[in-house]
């Protein structure tokens, strides 16, 4: 299934911090980055290695060889509940390379 996709902003300029202080990629990908209890949240933007990769736009399947990586990225999220891996393509992306 094709879904209408817009790029995603996880980890590109935004957080998620839960109500916990649990911080995320976003809000609909709930993988933990760390907590604003513990950890500084500048230092997990900046030095997680999952939001490096997506920043540098290391992704597998058709979205690691998209030309429009970069600006798209698709969802991570997608992504994730698809795959098991946030890295992975964005199963609902309608452009085919």
């Amino acid at each position: 299934m094709r879904v209408q996709t817009k790029g995603t902003r996880d980890g590109r300029g935004v957080l998620f911090v839960g109500h916990d202080g649990t911080i995320t990629p976003s809000g609909f990908l709930p993988l933990a980055l760390g907590n604003v209890r513990a950890d500084d949240v500048v230092d997990v933007y900046r030095e997680h290695p999952l939001l490096r990769k997506i920043r540098a736009a290391e992704f597998g399947g058709r979205c690691g060889t998209c030309s429009f990586r970069e600006l798209c990225g698709g969802s991570r999220a997608r992504a994730f509940a698809a795959h098991g891996d946030p890295l992975a393509e964005d199963p609902g992306c309608a452009y085919a390379a």
